[in-house]
């Protein structure tokens, strides 16, 4: 029963803002509601570190926290490659080679992620080593995440994403279910190499590349341990996909496995290296792939704690 309030919970504040964007007009608050979001998610980032630090004995197990991060990635990554792969031989699928480039990583690219690392490691930091955070409380981390969503919601309006019209080609559904059971088919193999049990790990697993909802989502949950985890293992997912997506570009067929690894990302983040890679014709799939794990997540990550 918990479970589904948090999940009601979860659905209404992305409701509430986008009825909040439609109410106001798509275009009004926009820019207000990009520079909003950063602040929540960075603030979200930055309690989660907070709740990190003070699990027990936390500076014993950051290094393996990691060590398991960068395992269960490889896993996950080697799970979505195998499971878009067959997708595409299944639907015969042929990606067209042309504007294909070549993408180097740039430090420009890795900006983002290391500056939530960064906001991560200042909560730990500052909530291992000073008493400023003593008032803390778990429970604060589900009231931030929900304003999180709230902008979310506004966001997906005034960039006027619609959900509907991307249903309508199989592909669309597909390629997206596709990911989902590449990722868990990945998650089972770490669950066989790890400490984690398959429930821990299809958990931690299922941001889908959005590693600031995962992470934060599954400590506000009350494991915060897992929730770090999980927020690295899709924090490396997203590094992955920056260095693996112009080699897998060269591949034939291989659209499929680049956004699948691309995962909620796909439709945001990853997006530039995808069109780069892969050519405008991958631009709509891309995104509607992204928006449907994005609006999966949420809601899937709680039914693993039931």
């Amino acid at each position: 029963m918990q479970t589904l309030v948090y999940l009601l919970q979860l659905f209404l504040s992305l409701a509430i803002g986008a009825l909040v964007a439609f109410g106001f007009g798509k275009e009004r608050f926009h820019l207000f509601t990009h520079k909003l979001l950063d602040i929540v998610l960075y603030a979200l980032l930055f309690l989660m570190g907070v709740n990190t630090s003070q699990i027990p004995d936390i500076r014993k197990n950051l290094a393996t926290i990691g060590v398991d991060a960068l395992v269960a990635t490889v896993c996950i990554t080697i799970g979505v490659v195998i499971s878009s792969a067959l997708l595409a031989l299944l639907l015969s699928h042929r990606v067209s080679k042309k504007e294909r480039v070549r993408q180097k990583l740039s430090l420009s690219r890795l900006r983002t992620p290391l500056t939530m690392i960064g906001a991560v490691a200042l909560g730990i930091i500052l909530g291992a080593t000073t008493t400023l955070f003593s008032w803390f409380e778990s429970s604060l981390i589900s009231y931030v995440l929900f304003g999180l969503l709230f902008f979310v919601g506004m966001q997906m309006v005034q960039q006027e994403i619609k959900l509907l019209p991307l249903l309508k080609s199989p592909l669309m559904i597909l390629l997206p279910i596709s990911t989902i059971v590449g990722t868990y088919i990945g998650a089972i193999g770490f669950s066989l190499v790890s400490s984690y049990s398959i429930v821990e790990s299809c958990a931690l697993a299922s941001g889908f590349g959005w590693y600031s909802l995962s992470g934060v989502m599954i400590s506000s949950l009350g494991y915060p341990t897992l929730g770090t985890l999980s927020f690295l293992s899709n924090l490396f997912r997203e590094t992955f996909s920056f260095v693996l997506i112009p080699f897998l570009a060269t591949l034939s067929g291989a659209s499929f496995s680049s956004i699948s690894l691309a995962g909620a990302t796909s439709m945001d983040v990853t997006l530039p290296v995808l069109k780069k890679s892969l050519g405008e014709s991958v631009i709509p799939l891309a995104i509607s792939h992204g928006v449907i794990l994005t609006f999966v997540a949420p809601f899937i990550i709680p039914l693993w704690f039931v």
